[in-house]
C-alpha cells in the first residue's frame, strides 16, 4: 500500500512540475524600441508648427502593431503608421508641436500603446517657444 501511495505522489509531483513549467514559458512577442525617449525641439517661433521624426524598431520576434498614441496637450500631434512591423523593421513617428500657448519653455508627454511586451512607452518632447 505504501508503494502505491509513493508512486501516486511521485507521479502527481512530476505532472504538477510539468504544468508549472509550461505556464512560465512566455510566447515570443514584439518589442517596441524608440531611438530616443527625449526629443529636443529646440526653439519654435510663436504661432509656428515644428515637426520632428522619431524612429522606432520592432526588436521582438512577432509583428508590432501601434494601436494608438496619446498626447497630454492638443498642441501636440503624432502621425504614426497603422500597418504591422515585422521583427527587425523600423518605422517613424511624425511629431508636430504647434506653438500657440505663449512664449516660454514647454514639456509634453506622448504615450504610445502597442501590442508589444512593453505595452506602453512614453516619449517626452521639450523646447522653448520664442517670439516671432
Amino acid at each position: 500500500m505504501k508503494q502505491i501511495r509513493f508512486i501516486f505522489i511521485s507521479l502527481l509531483i512530476i505532472c504538477l512540475g510539468n504544468v508549472l513549467a509550461q505556464e512560465t514559458k512566455e510566447p515570443p512577442k514584439s518589442y517596441f524600441s524608440l531611438s530616443q525617449s527625449l526629443v529636443d525641439f529646440g526653439s519654435v517661433n510663436l504661432g509656428a508648427t515644428k515637426t520632428i521624426n522619431v524612429t522606432f524598431t520592432n526588436t521582438g520576434k512577432k509583428p508590432l502593431i501601434i494601436f494608438n498614441v496619446y498626447t497630454n496637450c492638443g498642441c501636440t500631434e503624432v502621425d504614426f503608421p497603422k500597418e504591422p512591423f515585422a521583427p527587425g523593421k523600423s518605422g517613424t513617428l511624425k511629431i508636430s508641436y504647434s506653438a500657440t500657448e505663449g512664449e516660454g519653455v514647454f514639456s509634453k508627454t506622448i504615450t504610445v500603446n502597442t501590442n508589444a511586451k512593453n505595452k506602453k512607452e512614453n516619449l517626452k518632447i521639450e523646447g522653448i517657444v520664442v517670439p516671432k
